[in-house]
């Protein structure tokens, strides 16, 4: 029906009006939205634009697959995104450092939970006892609750429409605006091809949708978004408290903490609650 009133069409008429057009609306806050979300999605919420059948949801991908895997450096932080599966899909797990490259992945199917969860321990560890952020929806709701207790550092997602979206809008804008570095293609030809292939499709409805095509795998793309949002959560934190990170008198006390303790045990106090569950923010 709109495009009939943008024709010649003498018996229809429409008209687009973007939400910066409107003198009730606040400016600067519509602005602020235009940094926050990716360019196509606030082209179709603030600039009243139709969203044509399907593209891809990231751009310049390959721009920035430059990197190789990177080992552990001491007193770095490091985030694993975590995505399960068991049989069909895949479960992968991305660790990114704070300058937002992707410096490790594991990916595999077809093992038991006690296996999987000993494999994904053993990185975490490895990677400074690296914070998990996993998909906890369905089947991921038992498992997080078994690597809690088998000692993990790790907090849920539970996945709705509405986080999803937020998950997937965060990394779109981190790869338009080339805050990301993954490894070369040929190291990581499986995560590349998820992320090129993630598309937009529009239901009858006119709601936008965001998947893997028919057939495909976003195991790699959901295990990358979670880590990014970790990511995501501590940077407005650093900027928040003017201080990019731990500091390192905490950097010290909980190397020391660890050394007591043999390198086994939860954090101290302190740690958990200012470094644990930032992805609500």
């Amino acid at each position: 029906m709109f495009r009939r009133g943008q024709s010649d069409d003498a018996h229809h008429a429409s008209w687009n009006h973007p939400s910066w057009t409107s003198p009730y609306l606040d400016a600067a806050l519509i602005e602020e939205e235009r940094g926050r979300l990716p360019e196509r999605v606030f082209a179709q919420e603030y600039g009243a634009q139709f969203v044509e059948g399907s593209g891809a949801v990231f751009r310049n991908v390959r721009d920035c697959a430059t990197a190789g895997w990177a080992e552990p450096v001491e007193r770095q932080v490091y985030w694993v995104g975590l995505d399960l599966a068991k049989v069909e899909d895949f479960t992968v797990m991305v660790i990114m450092d704070r300058e937002a490259r992707v410096v490790f992945v594991d990916r595999f199917h077809r093992l038991d939970w006690a296996l999987q969860i000993q494999r994904i321990q053993a990185s975490a560890e490895r990677y400074n006892r690296a914070l998990i952020l996993v998909d906890s929806t369905g089947a991921g709701e038992p498992v997080f609750e078994s690597m809690r207790r088998a000692g993990c550092r790790v907090e849920p997602y539970p996945f709705t429409m509405k986080s999803k979206s937020a998950l997937i809008d965060n990394l779109a804008l981190m790869f338009e605006q080339g805050k990301l570095t993954l490894p070369k293609v040929t190291l990581w030809p499986e995560g590349i091809d998820e992320l090129e292939a993630f598309e937009f499709s529009v239901s009858d409805a006119g709601n936008v949708r965001t998947a893997a095509p028919a057939g495909l795998h976003d195991d790699c793309v959901v295990a990358l978004a979670l880590a990014a949002w970790q990511r995501r959560a501590w940077w407005a934190s650093a900027v928040y408290t003017g201080r990019i990170g731990p500091s390192e008198e905490a950097l010290a006390t909980v190397a020391a903490a660890r050394a007591r303790r043999g390198g086994d045990g939860p954090e101290p106090g302190f740690w958990r609650s200012r470094h644990a569950g930032r992805h609500d923010l």
